[in-house]
């Protein structure tokens, strides 16, 4: 820390840390030896109790900071100073004509078609090439043929589904790795770029958009590499109604307009062009932001009929003064069940239900007749007025404490399907041992509370689910 003789002004914190070498990875604790080298840099040599060497960092450089910039950044206002991915439309061309692709070489397998896209795009057969690996591409350049301007490769998943997510993730990265590593290790491709093409690995708007889980891990690796080698690598995610919804021509053309602008990464959606940009996270679409001048809101729908309408609405009910019977609860977590769904389709019966009916968090506040639970406790239960957000009040007779060794979050996600679940088989059917029980959507939440429920009261369980959820039950 630098300082004068009363106040600190600024201090030195990491910025980059060189020539490592690991030694050992055992010992749990650890003595560090810190040598300055120069007045920003620092030599550390990390030892176990014996002595023995486990790591040596040749190099940390600091860089200063000062204490006012420490405490601006404490701040609240830090907070909007947030930056979230937002995938945006590319702006239409001024341009009348889209610049020419130049050479293009498709090599690998071609499930998508990319082959017949540029070829129809550049209007020229001859611009446009397909070889069955990189190292076919590099044997016709050794005979005589240019090297492309820009290379495609697809890179899709097991799409048969034969293989684990974990097993095909491996597979598609392993693939990937070692024709990265080629690429890099051919100069004469120094001026080239290759052009990583995955189908649906990478989600550019809310909702379930990623359908390649196998192929998406690959867009880290890729922009791993060209971080250190920006102009060698480009990233083009397609989507799944290419073949159906966008005619060949469309197709073509978009693929042109990617090409020819050698964009860093794009996406294809419904025939336009999407670009990642870096925007303020008050400013993003779809960032939800509590009311201005109120404590307490929730997480509801403005109007029903549309799960788009979601909101943070004020929430009264979390800050008014307690009844005898009532508490008060900071909530942690939040379930949310198809109940949910119906509530904000307007589909629920009545007018008065939220989404958000059940959580978990810790007791603030107890009424004046309340003496089974106090503040502190961990609980769960039924909030009626909504229990989406900051506070959380209901009745102490529909909340119980959470077991110990429970999380927050799975104690919220209790409540809702286990009373269903209880209530038709205690309740309403009376079961006992040694009746037998036949669950439909057994690993389903409310399947899966009735089967543990059942159980526990000595029935024979048989459930059904589909086929996809068979090992789960």
């Amino acid at each position: 820390t630098d300082t004068n003789p009363d106040t600190p002004t600024q201090i030195h914190i990491p910025f980059a840390w060189n020539n490592i070498t690991l030694h050992a990875t055992h010992p749990t604790t650890l003595r560090a030896h810190l040598t300055t080298t120069t007045p920003t840099s620092m030599e550390i040599t990390l030892t176990d109790r014996t002595g023995a060497p486990v790591a040596h960092i040749g190099e940390l450089v600091t860089r200063p900071i000062t204490l006012d910039q420490l405490s601006a950044a404490a701040a609240p206002a830090a907070a909007t100073e947030l930056h979230v991915v937002e995938w945006v439309p590319t702006p239409p061309s001024d341009s009348p004509s889209p610049s020419p692709l130049g050479p293009v070489s498709v090599i690998g397998p071609d499930p998508l078609g990319l082959y017949d896209m540029v070829r129809d795009a550049s209007g020229e057969a001859e611009s446009c090439t397909a070889y069955d690996s990189l190292a076919s591409l590099r044997e016709a350049v050794d005979g005589g043929a240019c090297v492309p301007a820009r290379v495609l490769v697809t890179c899709v998943g097991d799409g048969d589904g034969h293989q684990e997510i974990p097993d095909a993730v491996r597979s598609v990265l392993g693939r990937v790795t070692e024709c990265v590593q080629e690429w890099l290790a051919d100069e004469r491709f120094a001026d080239a770029q290759l052009v990583v093409v995955t189908r649906n690995a990478v989600a550019t708007r809310p909702g379930p958009e990623i359908r390649d889980l196998a192929a998406a891990p690959v867009w880290g690796l890729v922009r791993s590499a060209r971080t250190e080698n920006p102009d060698r690598f480009a990233l083009l995610d397609l989507d799944g109604s290419a073949a159906s919804d966008t005619s060949a021509a469309a197709q073509s053309d978009v693929l042109s307009e990617v090409l020819s602008a050698r964009l860093p990464e794009a996406a294809v959606r419904d025939g336009g062009v999407h670009v990642p940009r870096l925007t303020r996270a008050a400013d993003a679409s779809g960032v939800l932001v509590p009311p201005a001048d109120c404590a307490s809101w929730r997480l509801d729908v403005t109007s029903k009929g549309t799960l788009g309408n979601l909101g943070l609405l004020p929430h009264p009910e979390g800050e008014r003064p307690l009844e005898a019977h009532e508490i008060r609860v900071a909530m942690r977590a939040g379930g949310l069940n198809f109940r949910d769904v119906m509530v904000g389709l307007g589909m629920y019966p009545g007018d008065d239900a939220r989404i958000g009916g059940e959580g978990a968090g810790v007791v603030v506040e107890v009424g004046a007749e309340v003496t089974s639970i106090a503040p502190g406790d961990r609980v769960m239960g039924l909030f009626p007025s909504g229990g989406l957000g900051p506070l959380g009040v209901t009745d102490h007779r529909w909340a119980a404490r959470i077991p110990r060794g429970m999380t927050f979050n799975e104690a919220a996600v209790v409540p809702v399907v286990f009373l269903t679940a209880y209530y038709g088989l205690v309740d309403l059917a009376g079961l006992r041992a040694g009746e037998r029980l036949l669950v439909h959507s057994a690993a389903g939440g409310v399947g899966m509370a009735a089967h543990q429920i059942a159980r526990h009261l000595g029935a024979d369980v048989y459930g059904t689910a589909s086929t996809g959820k068979w090992d789960t039950l």
